[in-house]
């Protein structure tokens, strides 16, 4: 029996769209008809360009949000203007808010119909797919996605413990924040690999668990419409974290999982001949900003370098 479930993507890059969905239906989605829901922050689709798209692939809706901005963050608390971080400073300016608006978005996956968030429509769904507009199918995939979730809170295409330079300079202040909230809120961590890297107080062993794509996962909504997810996502909100430091919203649901939950995620172990998560023509979304926020971002930028230099 078929589930009530959907899938949803958020599309920022036009050009990649009919190749992501002429894939993702012939290699699955032709046989299981579930309705797929396109979110875009802001308007990105002509009403002719959404009327091709709805004609030629069945079950496929849009949405645009409209994009959630912290009002209460000044200028220098927000991720890209952290510059003492070698990654914000060398490879993230502010031309790419959109990016931190795109983790509000997926960490808020179920504050349904609020700024920044997913369509009140998707309330309706048990189970929820999340893939991305650069996601690349390669080969079928026979079986129902979705009834491999009934046993677990969350499912990715593929897992892994995954080692970057980066990584450290994207969780800053969130393993403090994670010690914090559990000491508040009682809560006791029942999986012993979670629970040792918290003990061990040091936040590189975060890097010990596996980790889902992000671009590619599947929740079992039972637990993200709970009261302990509402809890958690309100808390990391009323911090901003996902722009002051660039939290990914991956990171924000595994951890949830993994910490709060006391569970695994489930593995679908997808090899790079079935599912790759980004299509090689993706480009990385630069956002057309105002020219005097711009402006004053590289004024910040410059006296920052020459601090450093004479300092």
């Amino acid at each position: 029996m078929k589930l009530n479930a959907a899938v949803i993507i958020p599309s920022g890059r036009s050009y990649l769209l009919e190749n992501t969905l002429n894939c993702f239906y012939k290699f699955w989605n032709d046989k299981y008809n579930y309705p797929v829901y396109i979110h875009t922050l802001g308007e990105k689709y002509s009403e002719s360009e959404k009327k091709y798209f709805k004609k030629k692939f069945r079950n496929l809706e849009f949405f645009t949000v409209k994009p959630y901005f912290p009002k209460n963050l000044k200028q220098n608390e927000f991720f890209y203007n952290r510059f003492y971080n070698s990654y914000a400073y060398n490879s993230f300016s502010i031309r790419r808010l959109g990016y931190l608006q795109s983790i509000y978005f997926g960490s808020n996956i179920s504050s349904f119909g609020k700024e920044g968030c997913l369509s009140k429509k998707l309330s309706r769904y048990d189970y929820i797919m999340r893939i991305d507009d650069d996601a690349w199918f390669k080969k079928k995939i026979d079986y129902d996605l979705f009834k491999e979730m009934e046993k677990f809170p969350m499912a990715s295409g593929r897992l892994g413990i995954y080692k970057s330079k980066i990584l450290p300079m994207t969780r800053e202040n969130l393993f403090s924040f994670l010690k914090k909230y559990l000491k508040k809120n009682k809560i006791k961590i029942k999986l012993k690999l979670a629970r040792d890297i918290i003990k061990s107080n040091n936040e590189e062993n975060l890097n010990k668990l596996e980790y889902s794509l992000g671009n590619f996962d599947v929740y079992n909504m039972k637990y993200f419409k709970s009261k302990k997810y509402n809890n958690f996502i309100s808390s990391i909100n009323r911090l901003e974290g996902q722009f002051r430091y660039r939290w990914a919203d991956y990171d924000i649901t595994n951890l949830f999982v993994y910490i709060i939950l006391g569970k695994k995620i489930k593995n679908y172990k997808l090899a790079n001949d079935t599912y790759i998560p980004s299509h090689p023509d993706a480009k990385i979304i630069r956002d057309k900003t105002n020219l005097i926020d711009f402006i004053f971002y590289l004024f910040r930028k410059r006296i920052y370098k020459l601090e450093k230099l004479f300092l």
